[in-house]
């Protein structure tokens, strides 16, 4: 009986022995992998600006700040639907709005962002980013330091992590 303990103790002593020579601790921490400065937009900014914007950076989220405040966060399947999902959900007619008010040009990013957003902090592991990430099937959390969005993690920031992490080049 003392010789499965021991072997089992030994098991358990190589894993983060090994772990921790490919990846020193602070490393897994999201404000070493996230992109920053991120880019954003405001609630009153336009739908086609901002889908601009996603074109033009080649980012598929964008965080809506107000003074450097994370309030919502839009996507490029929000901005891709804007217009045609208020025409079909009868959204115009119940806002009073003209045919020429559901035009990527006059509709706002408030009215089709997401105002409940998943954030981390800058300290938290990538690994909650990955699990989050996966179970809520989404792209990217914005990163948050007190209330001020100072970064933002994706599915691409992830993999370049693991695959630095993992210690073999591509």
């Amino acid at each position: 009986m003392i010789e499965k303990p021991k072997a089992r103790r030994t098991l358990t002593v190589a894993r983060p022995k090994a772990t921790a020579q490919r990846s020193p601790k602070g490393s897994m921490r999201i404000e070493n992998w996230m992109a920053k400065p991120v880019i954003t937009v405001r609630p009153h900014d336009s739908v086609a600006d901002a889908r601009r914007t996603l074109e033009q950076h080649r980012v598929n989220q964008l965080p809506v700040v107000v003074n450097g405040r994370l309030v919502g966060i839009v996507t490029d399947r929000d901005l891709r639907s804007a217009s045609d999902g208020m025409r079909e959900s009868g959204m115009a007619a119940r806002a009073n709005l003209i045919q020429e008010d559901v035009i990527p040009e006059n509709i706002t990013v408030e009215t089709v962002m997401s105002a409940k957003v998943m954030k981390l902090k800058p300290q938290d592991a990538i690994e909650r980013a990955a699990r989050l990430m996966r179970r809520e099937r989404i792209g990217g959390i914005p990163v948050v330091d007190g209330k001020k969005l100072v970064g933002i993690i994706t599915r691409a920031d992830i993999l370049k992590a693991f695959i630095a992490l993992s210690g073999k080049a591509s």
